[in-house]
C-alpha cells in the first residue's frame, strides 16, 4: 500500500512541477525518499530500490571520491551532498525533468543506477566541490569533471562511452575522423557542451595545462575565469600563462594531433 500511495505522491507532483526543472520536488525530497547519511553524503533513494549493504558500499565508495578531488582542489571544505539515486533514466526524467544520466547542481546530485548503469563517483561530484571555488566556463568545467574521472576513477569516463582501454586523446582522434572538428576558442564560449568530442576535447585541454603548466596555474585559471565572457576569459589565460591564447591552442593541438 504504501508503495502505491508513493507512486501516487509523484505523479501529483509531476503534474504540477513542470517536470521538475524549477526544482520544487526537492523540497518533497523527504517524503518522495528514503534517506542514510555519512559524513558528506545524504543518499536518497526510493524504497525498495537498493540494499542496506549497497547503500554503504556506495557512500564509502563516494566519501574517497571526496577526499581524492578535495585533495585536487586543495580545499577543506565540510560540505553535505545530496545524492538522489533512481532505477532508470525515465524515472530520474519524470521526477527531476533533467536529461541524461547524471546532474549536479548545487550540493545535489542526481543520477541512474541500476545493474547495467553506475556512473562514477567523480564526475558529478568534481562539479559540485569545484563549484565551492568558482563557476567557469562549461569547457574547463566539463573538461576538469572527465579529467578527474579519468585520472581517479580508471578511466571512466573512457569506460562510459565504449573505449575501456583508450586514452581521452586517443578516442578524440577517433571522434576526429566522424565528427566536424571543433576548435578550443569555439568551445571557450559555450555555455553547455553535451556530446562527446566536446567532453573528450575539452579533458583533453585541461590535461594539457596541468601538464606542460603545472596545476597551481590551474587552479588559478579555474578560480579566475567568467562563465560565458569568451574574450575576457582569453585575456585571463594570457595573464596566468603569460602566453597568446593562440599560442596555447595550438600547442595543445600539436601535440594531441600530431604527436599521436
Amino acid at each position: 500500500m504504501r508503495n502505491w500511495i508513493l507512486i501516487f505522491v509523484i505523479l501529483i507532483f509531476i503534474t504540477f512541477s513542470g517536470y521538475g526543472q524549477e526544482r520544487e520536488w526537492l523540497l518533497n525530497k523527504d517524503s518522495l525518499f528514503t534517506s542514510i547519511s555519512s559524513e558528506h553524503f545524504n543518499l536518497y533513494t526510493f524504497e525498495g530500490h537498493l540494499s542496506e549493504k549497497t547503500k554503504s558500499n556506495f557512500l564509502n565508495e563516494r566519501e574517497s571520491a571526496y577526499r581524492q578531488i578535495s585533495y585536487f582542489f586543495q580545499i577543506n571544505t565540510d560540505l553535505s551532498v545530496n545524492i538522489f539515486l533512481f532505477k532508470s533514466k525515465p524515472t530520474k526524467y519524470n521526477l527531476t525533468g533533467h536529461e541524461g544520466f547524471g546532474w549536479g547542481f548545487d550540493n545535489n546530485i542526481v543520477e541512474v543506477f541500476n545493474n547495467s548503469i553506475r556512473l562514477d563517483p567523480y564526475h558529478e561530484l568534481a562539479h559540485v566541490i569545484g563549484y565551492t571555488l568558482n563557476k567557469p566556463p562549461a569547457m574547463i568545467d566539463e573538461g576538469t569533471a572527465v579529467y578527474l574521472s579519468q585520472l581517479y576513477g580508471d578511466k571512466a569516463f573512457s569506460r562510459l562511452i565504449g573505449y575501456p582501454t583508450k586514452s581521452i586523446n586517443e578516442i578524440l582522434l577517433l571522434l576526429n575522423e566522424n565528427e566536424k572538428e571543433l576548435t578550443i576558442s569555439t568551445l571557450l564560449s559555450y555555455n553547455d557542451i553535451g556530446d562527446n568530442l566536446a567532453y573528450c576535447m575539452s579533458a583533453s585541454f585541461v590535461e594539457f595545462l596541468i601538464k606542460e603548466f603545472g596545476k597551481q596555474k590551474f587552479l588559478e585559471l579555474y578560480k579566475s575565469l567568467s562563465n560565458s565572457d569568451s574574450v575576457k576569459n582569453k585575456e585571463i589565460f594570457e595573464r596566468i600563462y603569460s602566453i597568446k591564447f593562440d599560442q596555447i591552442e595550438n600547442e595543445w593541438a600539436k601535440q594531441t594531433y600530431i604527436s599521436n
